[in-house]
């Protein structure tokens, strides 16, 4: 491009209004050309940089549930872990109220 603009500028006074316009239109184009391809380096370097930050914000999301997940099995196994606690104190409340009711209702006692 440059070798056609640089003959254009050589032959623009024998060309004359029209040479002078056509050369300015090659100018035009050529900075035109050069700001599109930097418009397009910049936006490469745009998207790889989001690519990069998206992949750093979805491997901090999965860590953060991992953990969460990990912390969340470790309160199930707590709720088992109490619930079992609590099936076993019921039992031994409702053995203990069965004792003495057992105990009054015996008809081969002979004080009751």
């Amino acid at each position: 491009m440059d070798a056609v603009i640089t003959t254009l500028i050589g032959a623009a006074p024998q060309l004359g209004g029209a040479g002078i316009l056509i050369v300015i239109i090659g100018l035009l184009l050529r900075r035109e050309t050069q700001d599109r391809a930097d418009y397009r380096t910049s936006l490469t370097e745009l998207s790889t940089r989001h690519a990069a930050e998206l992949a750093r914000i979805n491997e901090a999301h999965d860590a953060e549930l991992a953990e969460l997940r990990r912390e969340l099995a470790g309160l199930r196994g707590q709720v088992t872990e109490l619930h079992d606690l609590l099936d076993a104190e019921r039992s031994r409340r409702r053995a203990a109220e069965d004792n003495p009711m057992g105990g009054r209702h015996r008809p081969d006692q002979p004080w009751q």
